[in-house]
């Protein structure tokens, strides 16, 4: 089952819930339905769905709409912080690192570019304020449009370059791939995986990530 199909039922599931026991369990739906809202801009592309800014924010109405599911997202992202031992970033080459969304005092070294992929979280504001700060969201599991990965990369700054998304495995994997997939480092799709995935074991494509990349490598190619 994809991942959109999970989250749709998930929602279904939680909104049925919430109806039959009503009651405080009535909360339920308000969480079913920002799943099944989650489910279906997932099948859509629709990686704006949360409504994060260029600027890295949140605006007041995403927070309003989907309160229930970013408090959920946020105490998974915490507790997988504290609990796991995975460094939060990780060197690839002399100018790329990888890793999980950063607090400010994690943030080590000097970038030319610092991309955030996350769509369900506004980055912390030292960092987000920052001259050097980028945002291209991409839902958790979802792949963008190969062309718009393509010129995300080509506006990149030379020079040293973090990319991060939640955890800093599949969208992370997915840009960083194409980065080196650009710059020569990295001459198959297999092989920049390979190169990844030693820096970072945890790096994994999904499905639409896979498929992503190599639509981009052909790009290159043509």
């Amino acid at each position: 089952m994809s991942h959109r199909h999970l989250l749709i039922l998930l929602g279904a599931t939680l909104i049925a819930m919430g109806l039959a026991e009503r009651g405080w369990l009535l909360l339920l739906v308000w969480l079913g339905s920002d799943f099944l809202a989650l489910g279906i801009a997932h099948a859509l592309g629709a990686h704006e769905v949360f409504g994060k800014r260029p600027n890295g924010s949140i605006p007041i109405w995403s927070w309003l709409v989907f309160l229930p599911l970013l408090i959920y997202i946020a105490a998974v992202w915490h507790a997988t912080r504290l609990l796991t031992r995975e460094p939060a970033m990780n060197s690839v080459t002399s100018d790329l690192a990888i890793g999980r969304r950063l607090l400010p005092f994690e943030v080590k070294g000097e970038f030319q570019n610092y991309v955030d992929l996350t769509a369900e979280f506004a980055e912390p504001a030292p960092i987000r304020r920052s001259s050097i700060y980028r945002c291209f969201p991409i839902l958790d599991g979802g792949a963008p449009d190969p062309e718009a990965l393509r010129q995300e990369i080509c506006s990149l700054r030379p020079g040293k370059t973090f990319i991060h998304c939640a955890q800093g495995h599949g969208r992370t994997g997915l840009f960083a791939l194409a980065v080196l997939l650009k710059s020569g480092v990295a001459r198959t799709v297999d092989d920049g995986l390979r190169i990844l995935q030693a820096a970072r074991p945890g790096v994994c494509l999904s499905v639409a990530q896979r498929r992503c990349i190599e639509s981009f490598a052909i790009q290159l190619s043509e």
